[in-house]
């Protein structure tokens, strides 16, 4: 007899509810070789295993919302030990556009990634680099939790059958930061004026900075360190986390960051669905499951870690400034979702302005899950 979402749900959360010790659980406590020990033994007696791919090190979970841990526990606990988690971090499959590929050819069977190194493959994604309409953590919050996006947004990433999203990672909004040989604090579209400006692989973000005056140029992720330091780029933007979370210790190249949040700096945990459809149904529901458990707990740090990746680059010597409503309506102005330049992407992102606006209503219905 089919089990139905609702009763299997209400059960595995009981499970759920009865195993979890907090943030502190089971793989947390034990010593490196009691875990490894303990790893061992559960991928030993796994029906499946669930390769989850990373560019970032498991060990700086303080700074990094990468939940490697928490994902993996929820899966294999929730899984009653059916399901192994193997996390590869540390850009050993690789990072961005390449990682897309591991994840979308199925040499993964799952990933973090962000939206922009996405958004080639699903250019859906790229309409949440439009910017200034939901780019605030909670404006962000709000609509991915909005029926409208999950319907609009994520059931029709599904139906292309090839990744589905998990869940979102709400990581702040992006900055606009400039490099140790640049020194230059931006306050002002002005300021980019003659400056090399570093974009990830989204059109969306391409054109937004196009319409500056700064030299725009398309970079891998693993490649911006390099270049940072060698003084082949002046900007950056990735938000606070991402520039701590950067490869090649790229923090280190940092001098000045400018708090601008004119887009959500967002991750997705995405499942090859040819994985995916392999488990029974039980399975791929708790695999869902865990997911949103991970989500919650990811959603209930984010203060926490936004405050300690803001407070390492100021004991390094880092500038940051937040603008204050006049400075940043001068931004919105110049660049806001309102401007004609994005009535023609939001036709070809979402299929029509009216959608778009629909979307933009939803940043700003309350969300029922709140910010830590």
């Amino acid at each position: 007899m089919p089990v139905s979402r609702r009763t299997f749900i209400h059960s595995t959360s009981a499970l759920f509810a009865s195993t979890l010790v907090s943030s502190s659980c089971l793989s947390y406590a034990l010593s490196q070789e009691e875990q490894s020990a303990h790893d061992e033994v559960t991928k030993l007696s796994a029906d499946f295993t669930l390769t989850f791919a990373s560019p970032y090190n498991t060990h700086e979970a303080n700074y990094i919302p990468h939940m490697h841990q928490v994902f993996k526990h929820h899966v294999e606990t929730m899984s009653q030990g059916k399901i192994y988690v193997d996390i590869q971090d540390g850009g050993r499959v690789g990072s961005g556009t390449d990682l897309m590929a591991a994840v979308t050819r199925g040499r993964v069977d799952a990933a973090l990634i962000s939206v922009s190194n996405l958004s080639r493959a699903l250019p859906v994604l790229d309409v949440l680099n439009i910017p200034f309409w939901a780019s605030s953590n909670q404006a962000f919050l709000n609509l991915i939790s909005s029926n409208y996006w999950q319907q609009q947004v994520v059931n029709q990433i599904k139906t292309q059958g090839v990744v589905e999203i998990l869940f979102h990672y709400i990581t702040g909004g992006r900055t606009l930061s400039t490099t140790k040989h640049t020194n230059k604090v931006i306050k002002t579209p002005n300021d980019l004026r003659g400056l090399v400006l570093r974009v990830p692989a989204s059109k969306v973000l391409k054109q937004f900075y196009s319409m500056t005056d700064a030299h725009v140029i398309e970079l891998k992720w693993d490649k911006v360190a390099s270049m940072a330091r060698s003084g082949h780029i002046n900007v950056l933007d990735p938000g606070v986390i991402g520039l701590y979370a950067g490869p090649d210790q790229l923090r280190e190249s940092i001098s000045t960051i400018s708090h601008f949040n004119s887009v959500p700096d967002a991750w997705v945990n995405v499942v090859n669905q040819q994985w995916l459809s392999q488990l029974p149904l039980p399975l791929k529901l708790i695999v869902r499951e865990a997911a949103h458990h991970t989500f919650l707990n990811q959603i209930s740090r984010l203060s926490e870690i936004e405050n300690n990746c803001n407070l390492a680059f100021q004991q390094a010597g880092c500038t940051l400034f937040t603008p204050d409503n006049e400075l940043m309506a001068q931004w919105q102005d110049q660049f806001g979702q309102h401007r004609h330049e994005w009535r023609d992407v939001k036709k070809q992102l979402v299929g029509s302005v009216k959608a778009f606006n629909i979307l933009l209503e939803a940043t700003n219905t309350p969300s029922k899950y709140q910010l830590g």
